[in-house]
């Protein structure tokens, strides 16, 4: 979460994240913003919300609990006005670019979806005093966690930013909305991450090697050995089960592979195969091993892997969502 500050000259921003509270400058806050919903950005950190002060309200980075119930309000008004809309008609946000709606009982909150160009987003979303919510980043167990209600679950994997206006956030003194200065200097709007090592391509062959190293996986000989199939060909119950799209495999080094975790007691998890059909036909394994074992925001993190067993219905919304980006619903 980002909450604005400001001295007396400049907005700046304090972003509430899994690591606490942070002060930003505005133009830094509102790449998080951005980069939800930018095309062909990256979007890394975990934040969960941006809010807004005016320039004269606050001279110091508010504190923790302050921040945080900032957001407890504005979530709850924001997740109200969603539940009240009954019904949104969302295109493809190719045709029609960044959408945003405002329903007419709740003229405080605003809705974004979609991805679209930076100059599509500047002309739509104004930073006034209030939050920026990123649901995108609120997971099922986080939301649980904090005892707040959980939002829709067909909004939960869209680029979506729900803007709530809070007057108790601006001044009399200071009646003018904020402009995000540097639009036009900024290109790189890619949000800012904490200093790690940088990530390794997935279409490289250092990516390919690391997942090998990193992940036990099967050869087909292997698959028939472990499988409790009572086929006469078990030496083929692989590659069957591949061209049923019951299981998938990766070719390194010369070598057809089986990840192991699409296996559970010799047999394929049934989940693996609702993941595989969310996948165009032209997807290759190793598209599907990256979707599986890169952590993912939606998850707090977590690899989708771990939801193979104890969460398929999610595992799938994800999968549907890391193939159809552009497809908000």
């Amino acid at each position: 979460m980002v909450a604005l500050t400001e001295t007396a000259t400049q907005t700046s921003a304090a972003v509430l994240e899994p690591s606490g509270v942070h002060s930003r400058h505005l133009n830094d806050a509102i790449k998080e913003v951005v980069g939800v919903l930018s095309k062909g950005q990256s979007h890394s950190d975990l934040v969960y919300a941006v809010v807004v002060f005016d320039r004269k309200h606050h001279k110091t980075a508010p504190g923790y609990l302050a921040t945080a119930s900032t957001f407890f309000r504005a979530y709850l008004r924001g997740r109200r006005a969603l539940l009240h809309l009954s019904e949104i008609i969302l295109t493809h946000p190719d045709r029609d670019h960044l959408q945003s709606f405002e329903h007419k009982s709740f003229s405080d909150v605003r809705f974004f979806w979609g991805q679209a160009s930076l100059r599509d987003i500047r002309e739509k979303v104004r930073p006034t005093p209030g939050v920026f919510i990123i649901p995108h980043h609120l997971g099922t167990s986080l939301l649980e966690n904090l005892r707040l209600p959980p939002l829709p679950e067909t909004v939960r994997d869209i680029p979506l930013v729900i803007q709530v206006d809070d007057t108790e956030l601006s001044t009399d003194e200071e009646t003018s909305s904020p402009t995000w200065s540097g639009w036009d200097d900024r290109k790189d709007i890619t949000p800012l991450t904490k200093t790690v090592k940088p990530a390794v391509g997935k279409d490289t062959l250092a990516w390919r090697k690391q997942f090998m190293s990193e992940n036990e996986c099967w050869t087909a000989a292997k698959v028939a050995e472990e499988s409790t199939s009572r086929a006469a060909n078990r030496a083929a119950i692989a590659s069957r089960w591949a061209a049923e799209k019951k299981v998938f495999s990766v070719r390194f080094e010369g070598q057809r592979w089986y990840p192991r975790f699409q296996f559970q007691d010799g047999s394929p998890i049934t989940a693996v195969a609702e993941v595989i059909t969310q996948f165009p036909d032209h997807a290759t394994g190793w598209e599907l091993a990256y979707f599986f074992v890169t952590p993912n925001p939606n998850i707090e993190g977590r690899k989708p892997t771990q939801l193979l067993t104890n969460d398929p219905s999610r595992l799938v919304s994800l999968a549907q969502a890391f193939a159809h980006p552009a497809d908000v619903f």
